[in-house]
């Protein structure tokens, strides 16, 4: 079963309180450097639930600037952030916005970026694998620094959606529902930036290729024989070049065909296949041998595959 994670700086002494938090931000989040306000006052705390193939960090904090600096390598993990309460403003290249509650911006942890805020502030982030980002939602992360407001159309839709399933994942005792909270969020995702993409230039060359590859795998990754070398063949490129695209996003090939065949057995598990036998589930999920499968599958998911079936949920470590 999975659990609320709280972290906090109320049991640290005052001189330890913004280097635990500092410590904790980048464990969660990612990498951040954070400067309180007035140091002698601060105080932050932070709720974490980990789910399949995401996880919600929901920080509280006194007035700080956050700031991020570039990393030179393509994050595995995008950062959806909702504003839950209070008002922030964030610099993101040469452009300033603020959000009031409601209103959310997707962050790049690789791209340099200053957040400030001068009240007391809780945001929502929900941490998006970059990866799947680019299959479900081509072109998301170029959507990175973009402000989203969350009081009308798609946007308040979006907003409203994981601010509520929040209040709902901190008041429960029983979290297995939130499981389905990663595969919901994606469509509302999509409508949400739909309005902003189509704003932006027309796609690239490359830009359309990699809405190809992404689509190619996401029609056939069921399938055992799919490869980095027959993608190419299929989209008459080179395998290094499939490799190139997905290193940019932060994985490989052959992780990202793993990930979703895993995500597609766990849910042939959880809510179709109960009756079905495991060597059954994992050759339906593009596998074929069934040590492998049980093995991944617990590797990522922190149970074996019968327990999930059962109705066990890993507890967040």
């Amino acid at each position: 079963m999975h659990r609320v994670e709280t972290f906090s700086t109320a049991g640290q002494t005052r001189a330890d309180r913004l280097a635990y938090w500092n410590d904790v931000a980048t464990s969660t989040i990612g990498p951040l450097v954070i400067d309180a306000l007035d140091r002698d006052s601060f105080q932050a705390s932070l709720k974490r639930v980990c789910l399949r193939n995401c996880e919600i960090v929901a920080p509280t904090s006194n007035p700080a600037t956050i700031r991020t600096q570039p990393t030179g390598a393509a994050s595995s993990v995008l950062n959806l952030q909702v504003q839950h309460r209070g008002r922030s403003s964030t610099r993101f290249g040469d452009r300033i916005c603020t959000l009031d509650a409601g209103d959310f911006m997707l962050f790049d942890p690789s791209c340099a970026s200053v957040l400030q805020f001068s009240e007391t502030t809780q945001a929502i982030v929900v941490r998006l694998p970059t990866a799947e980002a680019e299959g479900r939602v081509p072109g998301l992360r170029e959507m990175a620094g973009v402000p989203v407001r969350g009081n009308a159309g798609a946007g308040a839709m979006l907003s409203r959606f994981i601010r509520a399933a929040w209040t709902q994942l901190e008041s429960e005792d029983d979290l297995g529902w939130a499981e389905s909270l990663c595969d919901v969020i994606w469509p509302l995702v999509e409508m949400a930036y739909a309005g902003v993409r189509s704003s932006r230039p027309p796609n690239t060359p490359r830009e359309h290729r990699q809405r190809e590859l992404f689509a190619y795998i996401d029609s056939h990754f069921l399938e055992a024989n799919l490869t980095a070398r027959r993608i190419a063949n299929e989209l008459s490129v080179s395998t290094r070049y499939v490799q190139i695209m997905f290193a940019e996003s932060g994985t490989t090939p052959s992780s990202y065909i793993q990930s979703r065949r895993l995500d597609h057995a766990a849910q042939l598990l959880a809510q179709t296949r109960r009756d079905a036998s495991i060597t059954a589930v994992a050759f339906d999920s593009g596998f074929n041998d069934l040590s492998t499968f049980c093995r991944v599958f617990r590797r990522k998911f922190g149970i074996a595959p019968r327990d999930y079936r059962a109705g066990a949920r890993p507890t967040a470590a």
